[in-house]
């Protein structure tokens, strides 16, 4: 693993797309990023990397934090990059559901101590990243008028845990709200 990889051993938390939805997204982080695409498919961060194994009691403890947050549909249109920074990623919306997210996820104890440098990063689904900025934006303008656009309903977060060559594999499935 790389140095910065060592933060994600316990896991993150992810909204991850159905299938439906994550198919054509993946078929373009193969083809711009295949290094991201093989480390995880298509997915929205919610959670800072675990600090610790995630227990029976923390995940229970999770369950019940997320359970007065209501399903809600996630909206994703037209791929953006930066000319500050690279990567090619849908911006997603509504913004403020996942800031709400973000905020009551990381109430859990697996969470103490000092947030990571990213939580403040606006929820995104990425296409493409490990690469420059010129490359970014050619991506970008490429995949501006054909990239799929649509929405899905988020009714669950995945607890993924990388293997020993850094794949994410799901480990478990957190319910929103009522959808229990």
């Amino acid at each position: 693993w790389e140095p910065w990889q060592h933060d994600y051993r316990f896991g993150v938390i992810l909204v991850m797309p159905p299938p439906h939805v994550a198919s054509p997204i993946d078929a373009l982080r193969q083809a711009y990023g295949p290094k991201s695409h093989a480390i995880c498919s298509a997915h929205i961060s919610v959670s800072d990397p675990l600090r610790r194994e995630l227990s029976d009691d923390a995940r229970k403890e999770i369950q019940e934090l997320l359970r007065g947050v209501e399903p809600f549909e996630v909206h994703y249109d037209r791929p953006t990059a930066s000319a500050r920074r690279p990567g090619v990623a849908y911006p997603v919306s509504p913004q403020e559901r996942f800031d709400e997210l973000k905020g009551i996820i990381h109430q859990a104890s697996v969470f103490e101590g000092v947030a990571y440098g990213r939580r403040e990063i606006p929820a995104h689904m990425t296409i493409a990243e490990f690469l420059t900025i010129e490359d970014s934006l050619r991506i970008c303008a490429d995949l501006i008028d054909t990239a799929p656009r649509g929405s899905f309903w988020c009714d669950r977060l995945e607890h993924v845990v990388p293997d020993a060559t850094f794949r994410f594999r799901r480990r478990g499935t957190f319910l929103l709200g009522t959808s229990r």
